[in-house]
């Protein structure tokens, strides 16, 4: 915005510099030609030379002269001479006080007047006048044609200097209005292409970032709706399979059979719904993120005792020594449910163990949450964190998941300013790691404490 008011600023300041000084050069130059005179033409009509010897030769003339014959045999004189000729009376103001206090004499004054020219006062003797050669100090108004042209100037630069100010404005502004139109009419590639640094650019790229947001939030939408319907979809279909077997059961155990498949699919069917609830709270926009700190052993030992029994095969590795001081700074029900997340999804692809650390770095705090799994191979590691991925097998029954808990992991670790990497375990397996940055990073002596320590 600053460049636009510097920019608009500027160009007044030209255009009034260019206003003044423009009509004053060209006037000046106009008076130039109009009293210089080339090499070889002889003195001026005005000059010191020819104003004397003319006076000599009209005072010899008309000294003797009736005052009543003054005028007309003046007139008659004056074709013959280049300059101004003029017959005034001694009490004529205009005239110098030195030739009204001399009377007619007969005495020549000469008068030196702007541009180097000179003005001699001729005094008649016995008459009462005075003649004068050379330009009078009339008192001169402003030219009508000079106020014109000046103002035909004026009028031209300011005109022309607005329009070079203007024009770059009113054509990003154009751009930038035919991208919104284009964009409201569903166009979500439409893009202002502005490059200007000045405020309309400045609109222009924020108005690219929203379009570009808008644009994946809509992809996402739709994807995510495409993704509901097909998961939905084949839950239902086996609910219709199983309803259709049921009427044809011959036996109660077949019966009871069909109705604990039917009361799965419902629980998948359920169990799809509360992800997607959480799914969309966890990406609205009106998501409120409460940092405090929050010690991660106490968290965990809540996890632990509500996902005791979903694996109890699995052994997860809390060992004695677990430090107390390890603590992220989050928000305590959402870095709950991270690590529930990751945890649940630990046992449901771990083999005989889990184990989980808590490091603690200068500026954040990493907590790892690692099996003896297959693993997952590199080529897939950012594929598992997308919507409704399940891993390898894929099928929601075969590994207990609807594919949205690594995304909304990743989704609260980011609401934090953090990270979720996968990487390869020690123990043979996958291992998640997640990274809280501190609201206030430790100072540099607190950086050894408690590194590496396992939970």
């Amino acid at each position: 915005m600053r460049r636009l008011y510097f920019r608009i600023i500027l160009g007044m300041l030209v255009m009034v510099v260019l206003s003044f000084f423009v009509p004053a050069i060209l006037f000046r130059m106009d008076g130039r030609r109009g009293h210089g005179r080339e090499p070889g033409q002889g003195p001026r009509p005005e000059s010191p030379v020819m104003l004397s010897g003319s006076a000599e030769i009209l005072k010899t003339r008309l000294e003797n002269v009736p005052p009543a014959e003054l005028d007309r045999q003046l007139d008659s004189l004056r074709r013959f001479f280049r300059f101004p000729i003029v017959l005034t009376d001694l009490a004529d103001t205009t005239i110098p006080a030195e030739i009204r206090q001399r009377g007619d004499t007969g005495r020549m004054v000469s008068e030196e007047i702007a541009g180097g020219r000179e003005r001699v006062y001729v005094p008649l003797k016995n008459t009462g006048k005075v003649l004068i050669l050379g330009r009078m100090a009339e008192p001169r108004g402003p030219d009508t044609k000079s106020i014109i042209i000046v103002v035909a100037l004026v009028l031209g630069i300011v005109s022309v200097s607005g329009f070079l100010i203007m024009a770059p404005l009113v054509r990003d502004l154009r751009r930038l209005e035919n991208a919104a139109s284009r964009f409201g009419q569903g166009d979500l590639n439409s893009r202002a292409e502005v490059k200007s640094r000045d405020a309309v650019g400045s609109v222009a790229r924020r108005f690219n970032l929203m379009a570009a947001g808008i644009q994946g939030l809509i992809q996402r939408e739709r994807q995510l709706l495409q993704s509901v319907s097909h998961e939905l979809r084949t839950p239902i279909a086996r609910i219709r399979f199983d309803l259709d077997m049921l009427q044809n059961a011959e036996s109660p155990e077949e019966q009871r059979r069909r109705i604990e498949e039917i009361d799965a699919e419902v629980t998948e069917i359920d169990q799809l719904v509360g992800e997607l609830l959480d799914y969309n709270r966890i990406h609205s926009e009106s998501l409120s993120v409460e940092r405090t700190p929050v010690a991660v052993r106490e968290v965990l030992e809540e996890i632990i005792a509500r996902l005791h029994d979903f694996r109890p095969d699995v052994e997860i590795d809390i060992p004695l020594e677990t430090d107390p001081e390890c603590r992220v700074t989050a928000d305590r029900m959402l870095f709950r449910r991270a690590v529930q997340n990751l945890l649940a999804n630990a046992l449901r692809y771990a083999r005989r163990r889990v184990v989980i650390r808590c490091s603690r770095g200068e500026a954040e705090t990493t907590v790892e949450v690692c099996d003896d799994g297959p693993g997952v191979p590199p080529e897939r590691r950012e594929e598992i964190m997308m919507p409704f991925n399940r891993g390898q097998d894929g099928g929601m029954r075969s590994s207990g998941g609807v594919g949205l808990g690594l995304s909304i992991v990743r989704r609260i670790v980011e609401l934090h300013g953090g990270t979720l990497t996968v990487g390869e375990a020690d123990i043979g397996g996958a291992c998640f790691a997640t990274r809280w940055p501190d609201r206030n990073p430790r100072s540099t002596g607190d950086s050894g404490k408690g590194t590496g320590k396992a939970l």
